[in-house]
Order: C-alpha cells, then sequence, then structure tokens
C-alpha cells in the first residue's frame, strides 16, 4: 500500500522508485503483486500519461486512510511505552531564548518533572533545516516561513524598531521612515538569524542597500556599539525592552512597518506526542 500510495503521489513510476529507494522494475512488480491481490487494475498503463481507473481512486482512497489509522496508533504505544517520548528536543536561537523562553520552560518543568526538555541553540535558518531533517522536535523562529512541508503555531507578536544612540542625529525622533536610513551605518545580526534578512528585505523595499559595517550572533554586543554610536540597527522591540539603559533611543519605523512574529515550526505529518503537545499549548497559553 506504501508503494502504492507513493506511485499515485508522484504520477510517476521513476520519482517514485526513487523516492522509495527501491529499482523501477521492483517497484512495478510490487504493484502488480498488489492488482492480482485485490483482483483490480488500480493504474491505466495504455494511456500516454498517468492514471489510476475508477477501482485504483477508491483504493488510493480507503489505503491512505488506512495507513494514517496504523500509523497514529504506532505512535499512540510509543507515547505509552517508551520513555524517549518524553523528551522533547527544541531548537532556540539565542535571542528568541533569552527574551520568551527561560522563564517559559523553568515553569513548564515545574509542572512536569518528569519531561526532559535539550535545548539546540541554532540561528533560525538552521533551526528550521534541523525540523524539516527530523533532528529535533520543534522550532521557535520568526515567522512567516514559506515551507510547505513545514506547519507553524504563532506565540507572540510584537514589531522591529529602530535602535539608535542618544547622542544620534535622529535620537529626538519618537517616527522615521526607513529611507530616511539610506545613509547610515547598519549594525546587524549575521546570516543566520532571520532579522538579517528582514534588515535587507525592509531596506530593499524602501529603495536602498543597507551599509553593513559589522554582522554579530550577539545582541547585547549590537546594542552596546549603537550606544557608542558606530551605527544604527534594526531590532526586536521585546530584545530592546530587556536593556535598563539610558544611552540609546527606541524608534518606530513607518513605511514599511516591520512585524516580529514569533512561532513554533514541526515538520508536516509528523507525529506530536502528548509531551510535545502539552508544551505546545503551555507556551502558547503563556502568551495570550
Amino acid at each position: 500500500m506504501t508503494y502504492f500510495l507513493e506511485v499515485a503521489k508522484e504520477g510517476n513510476f521513476t520519482r517514485a522508485a526513487s523516492n522509495l529507494y527501491i529499482s523501477q522494475p521492483a517497484l512495478s512488480k510490487n504493484i502488480k503483486n498488489l492488482e492480482k491481490e485485490v483482483n483490480a487494475q488500480l493504474i491505466e498503463r495504455n494511456s500516454k500519461s498517468f492514471r489510476l481507473t475508477y477501482e485504483g481512486e477508491i483504493f488510493y482512497n480507503n489505503a491512505k486512510k488506512s495507513i494514517e489509522v496504523i500509523q497514529d496508533e504506532l505512535n499512540k504505544l510509543q507515547d505509552t511505552f517508551t520513555s524517549c517520548n518524553r523528551v522533547i528536543n527544541l531548537g532556540l536561537p539565542p535571542v528568541i531564548s533569552s527574551v520568551y523562553f527561560t522563564s517559559v520552560i523553568a515553569e513548564f518543568k515545574k509542572e512536569n518533572p518528569a519531561i526532559d526538555i535539550r535545548i539546540i541553540e541554532e540561528g533560525a535558518n538552521k533551526i528550521k533545516s534541523s525540523v524539516e531533517e527530523e533532528r529535533i522536535d520543534l522550532g521557535a523562529v520568526i515567522l512567516p516561513i514559506d515551507d510547505n512541508d513545514l506547519i507553524t503555531e504563532l506565540i507572540s507578536s510584537g514589531k522591529v524598531m529602530l535602535v539608535v544612540s542618544k547622542n544620534h542625529r535622529l535620537g529626538c525622533e519618537d517616527e522615521v521612515n526607513l529611507e530616511d536610513l539610506r545613509n547610515e551605518k547598519f549594525i546587524t545580526f549575521n546570516e543566520k538569524f532571520m532579522m538579517y534578512n528582514k534588515t535587507i528585505e525592509a531596506c530593499k523595499i524602501a529603495g536602498f542597500e543597507p551599509d553593513i559595517i559589522l554582522k554579530t550572533s550577539q545582541w547585547d554586543y549590537i546594542m552596546e556599539m549603537v550606544s557608542l554610536n558606530q551605527g544604527v540597527s534594526l531590532m526586536p522591540e521585546p530584545i530592546v525592552r530587556r536593556f535598563k539603559r539610558e544611552d540609546f533611543k527606541l524608534i518606530s519605523i513607518q513605511n514599511p512597518n516591520i512585524s516580529w512574529n514569533v512561532g513554533f515550526i514541526l515538520k508536516k505529518d509528523k507525529h506530536i506526542s502528548k509531551y510535545l503537545k502539552s508544551f505546545i499549548e503551555f507556551t502558547i497559553e503563556k502568551y495570550k
């Protein structure tokens, strides 16, 4: 049934065989044996284009439901009997980790001491690929994510602000258009972070390429350099609010407004254990 579903999904024996890591003759033989077993032709082989027969359409729909039910029951058994399902491998960018998850994880662990949360700190782009490849169970990144293989759950919404030194020429402003920063020197997160991409994209929308003089993975270093009037930075408001200093200024950005939406990403069709589900629900409830 799994082989047949793959052929039906791809509409092509060659691609299906490649996906299944078997030869095309072996796949064709398996499908013929299946047709013999169910006593019906499932795939029309005389047509130039791939097509399921009427019986094939019926079998496809029922086989898909059957495989889903079987997999779901196996996953439930794993949740019941396998202790490793009490481990949650959570990918967090350092910025999101410190701002959003320190207290959440502590509170969740207090209520669920048997669940082990293992933190993998990486840039958001690396976390995205790790979730896709199922090396980690869950990631927290900046949304939106354009990927049909992932599903997302919004945790918290905010906005991106311009950060300048109090001694900067814009230090007395409360609002600026992004195009007014055309001649400014930018200090940003490096390419591993989605905030870097947001900065580049926003400036392009405003009609210019940002003059980036420094890239780093350390948000406190960015804030220190900005405070010394070495450049300006686009930073998420929740991060900047953590600083209790008086030597920089937060300024709202217009044209365009830049959102800062933090959310979970999960691999589509991957089983979500009850432990993982409870952590997701706990976190979202925390930020309602």
